[in-house]
């Protein structure tokens, strides 16, 4: 008998046999989809967001709005609405801190350097030279300097040097009323204590001041730091100090 000759079986053309190449395709391929995270129900601070919160109220307040609500539910309720109305006014105005802080944030900073510059240009003098006028110079260069670093969070920021006052021409009434409206504050808080009388030795190296529980800093320990942060040598953004 001769030899029996077997039929080969094609491969069906349906089905493809990826190989290595297509392989490493498929798996590049899938990771240039990156699924999108969902937003946080919270911001930074812990507080839910906006629309979280007005989603709440809005329910809140339908709920409250029928007539066939059970007294405990009713009270319950309008507990609820109090603590979301607080929520939202505690957001809202997070929110508005950080839209000004961000906007406000460049100007503060040229105009902190420069009074450093002025507070540490003083201190040289007085080491000098010590005289009544020099010491009211340096008491209203640390107002100055907590002026810009506690100025209030939700006030449009009112610059200490504008382009008015360095062309030397006229200002704003309302607008130097209200400077010097903030610099009494600022001058009643650190009469208080509640704000540092030397603001300049409690800067850190980027400018921003130590809470009250911290170690209280030595001059010894801030001098090279105060000096660090003063010194600077040109002020492109205000021209050089008269």
């Amino acid at each position: 008998m001769g030899p029996v000759r077997t039929k080969k079986t094609r491969p069906d053309a349906s089905v493809s046999v990826a190989g290595p190449s297509k392989l490493r395709q498929e798996g590049t391929s899938g990771s240039k989809t990156k699924a999108r995270r969902p937003k946080p129900a919270q911001d930074s601070r812990g507080t839910p967001g906006l629309q979280k919160i007005k989603s709440s109220l809005r329910q809140t307040r339908r709920l409250l709005a029928k007539d066939n609500i059970a007294a405990d539910v009713r009270v319950e309720t309008e507990r609820r609405l109090k603590a979301l109305e607080a929520d939202l006014a505690a957001a809202e105005r997070g929110k508005k801190e950080r839209a000004l802080a961000v906007r406000y944030h460049k100007v503060k900073f040229f105009e902190r350097q420069k009074v450093l510059r002025k507070l540490n240009q003083t201190k040289r003098q007085i080491s000098e030279s010590d005289t009544p006028e020099l010491q009211s110079t340096l008491q209203g260069l640390r107002v100055d300097l907590n002026y810009i670093l506690h100025y209030p969070k939700t006030k449009k920021y009112i610059s200490l040097f504008p382009p008015e006052l360095r062309k030397g021409e006229s200002q704003d009434v309302e607008v130097d009323a209200g400077r010097e409206e903030v610099r009494a504050w600022i001058r009643t808080q650190m009469d208080s204590g509640e704000l540092r009388a030397e603001p300049e030795l409690h800067l850190d190296s980027k400018g921003i001041t130590a809470e009250w529980g911290e170690e209280q800093r030595t001059p010894e320990k801030t001098a090279g730091l105060a000096s660090s942060a003063m010194d600077v040598d040109h002020d492109a953004f205000f021209g050089e100090d008269s």
